[in-house]
């Protein structure tokens, strides 16, 4: 019996132990806060100046009820995804992977990565030239000298941050995004309170030149839409964080109502954030205004204290943000490797289970990048084009992998609680929004990317010679497929260069 007694003890302490040492997993309100925090950031304090630059009141309302209807599908499509194939837990990769073959899922890993790396940067030129409100003239721009210091400062303890193990990051992201929500909140509020419907309904179609407003015809209203939809495809960006952390997440139902509420939750900040200031400014107005525009917006209406408060609130979210970020871009070329498409070194982790030489890499990558910075004269504008012309191809590609697999009859798998036809029909919808809002987001952009996207193919080349030496790198088809991605790329070189 004393026997039977020490063994049950000492199973029982080795299931402790290994639940002690099991990585702790991302609830339901920690996956929503990476989606928002993905999502919204610093972005959203400079949204109404961003909007009010391309649109007028009619235009902005028409764009977002397009962007809602389009992203919704794309939502819709990776909570399909997430359903059908839950044995993908690093989303977009190993769906494009799944469906293409190799070299694809490379090239959506490879440009998802290098595209986060950008998107990290943004926020450090933001977060400076914000900084920059507090300490006038040191940190102008946002790219100068003193703000590559500081980015770079801040950048090295994210990644500190993260290797401690991403349960200590997850918590910060929900503070964060708690803050975030609380300064929005307050601007809200305040632009509720000193709305006016004359100042609203003015020129609400952007078509007049009114001087003392400072308002230009913006042209017709597809125009005002196509032009606003760079900056509407920049804000989404992140939709599909919980997807990509899926691996991360307690459960696969966590991450499909973390995705839906993130989505639902941006969405209506958005459109608030940039319509209700209509009704205290015109949009002329509003697209002369200094970034970040609600801060100057606040003060009109609260004095000198609506700066600092906003202020704050960019700096907490960007925060957040970028901590957002910089967890989810070392798990791709992780779990690339793992397939054997990104280097083997790629595959470490430590004690915590973090990625540890994904994650170290891709902060040297935003180290070059932050350090480029400072040879642009719009330093954030240029990180945001870029940003929002590389996730359309990752998107694009995730979306018709859903679409090659409801397709037909023999490649729907499973039982679950999807119809196939029903599957088809979201992915077709999606399919279209995204190749809409590429071309709306500008095909020029989209095709200098590929420059980028083309730098990947030797670091793809390199790891599939550690894999399998003795076996082709490419198939057929894959060949034409980089082909094209070189001549495309060779496209973009010729615009930038001319």
């Amino acid at each position: 019996m004393s026997q039977e007694i020490n063994n049950n003890a000492n199973k029982n302490l080795e299931n402790a132990e290994k639940k002690n040492s099991s990585p702790k997993k991302l609830g339901i309100w920690a996956l929503t806060a990476v989606v928002l925090s993905a999502m919204v950031g610093g972005g959203i304090y400079d949204l109404p100046q961003n909007m009010a630059v391309h649109a007028g009141v009619v235009g902005q309302i028409c764009t977002w009820l397009i962007t809602g209807f389009i992203m919704w599908f794309i939502v819709k499509s990776f909570m399909i995804l997430t359903d059908v194939f839950p044995e993908y837990k690093t989303g977009l990769y190993q769906y494009v992977e799944k469906g293409f073959g190799g070299y694809a899922g490379f090239f959506t890993s490879w440009g998802y990565w290098i595209c986060e790396c950008f998107a990290n940067v943004t926020y450090s030129v933001l977060l400076m030239a914000t900084l920059d409100f507090f300490f006038p003239g040191k940190f102008t721009g946002g790219n100068n000298i003193w703000s590559i210091i500081g980015g770079s400062i801040i950048l090295w303890l994210m990644s500190l941050l993260i290797l401690n193990g991403v349960k200590a990051a997850s918590s910060v992201e929900i503070a964060g995004t708690i803050g975030m929500l609380i300064t929005t909140a307050i601007f809200l509020v305040v632009m509720v309170i000193s709305f006016n419907w004359g100042s609203f309904t003015t020129n609400m179609f952007a078509n007049h030149a009114i001087p003392h407003l400072n308002d230009k015809d913006l042209g017709s209203l597809q125009h005002q839409i196509s032009s606003t939809m760079m900056t509407t495809l920049w804000v989404f960006g992140g939709v599909e964080g919980a997807v990509v952390l899926s691996d991360k997440a307690k459960s696969q139902n966590e991450v499909k109502t973390a995705t839906h509420l993130g989505f639902i939750i941006c969405l209506i900040l958005y459109a608030l954030a940039t319509l209700l200031p209509l009704g205290l400014k015109s949009y002329g107005e509003i697209a002369a205004m200094k970034s970040p525009s609600s801060g100057v917006l606040l003060s009109l209406v609260i004095g000198p204290a609506g700066r600092i408060i906003i202020a704050i609130g960019v700096i907490v979210a960007i925060l957040a943000s970028w901590l957002t970020w910089t967890l989810m871009l070392s798990e791709m070329p992780y779990a690339a490797a793992k397939a054997k498409h990104f280097p083997k070194q790629f595959a470490k982790t430590n004690k915590n289970d973090i990625p540890y030489v994904s994650l170290i890499t891709s902060s040297i990558i935003m180290e070059i990048i932050i350090i480029l910075t400072h040879f642009s004269t719009q330093a954030f504008n240029t990180m945001l084009t870029i940003v929002g012309t590389m996730t359309v191809p990752p998107y694009l590609l995730s979306i018709l992998f859903l679409v090659k697999s409801s397709y037909k009859k023999e490649n729907w798998p499973g039982h679950h609680q999807y119809s196939r036809k029903y599957a088809l029909i979201i992915g077709l919808i999606a399919l279209l929004g995204i190749i809409y809002m590429g071309i709306s987001a500008g095909i020029k952009y989209t095709v200098i990317s590929f420059i980028i996207y083309a730098l990947g193919t030797p670091f793809y080349i390199y790891a599939r010679r550690q894999f399998e030496p003795n076996e082709k790198v490419f198939t057929k088809t894959e060949i034409g497929f980089t082909i094209a991605i070189v001549l495309i790329a060779i496209v973009g070189i010729f615009i930038v260069v001319v």
